[in-house]
């Protein structure tokens, strides 16, 4: 799943739990018209709801569609944070471009099991 769904179904959970009320599942889902399974899945980042059910939570939250994103983006300067210790190796190894590409090519070996 990709990141940006995990980080869409923690906000939800994050909007459902902090509620004065505290909503569960079951009520969030049934104010939104989904099942609690889906919503379950949702909030996990196991699925990506379609735009009208993202439109149908945040409804149900009483948020619009921007607030229900807020704060899922990574910031480029957390982005840059990631980033910095593999610049630095490179730099300080002097690894020219191809050794760049050999590098990712052995990463996404590890973490995709393929070359492609």
């Amino acid at each position: 799943m990709s990141e940006l769904g995990k980080r869409i179904g923690q906000r939800i959970r994050e909007l459902r739990t902090q509620r004065p009320e505290r909503w569960t599942q079951e009520e969030l889902a049934e104010r939104a018209q989904i099942s609690v399974s889906f919503l379950s899945m949702i909030e996990r980042g196991e699925r990506v709801a379609h735009v009208e059910t993202l439109a149908a939570l945040a409804s149900a939250l009483g948020v619009s569609l921007g607030e229900l994103f807020a704060g899922t983006e990574q910031s480029l300067a957390q982005t840059e944070d990631l980033l910095r210790p593999l610049s630095d190796f490179a730099r300080a190894r002097g690894l020219t471009a191809r050794d760049v590409d050999r590098l990712l090519g052995v990463a996404r070996v590890m973490f995709n099991g393929s070359t492609a």
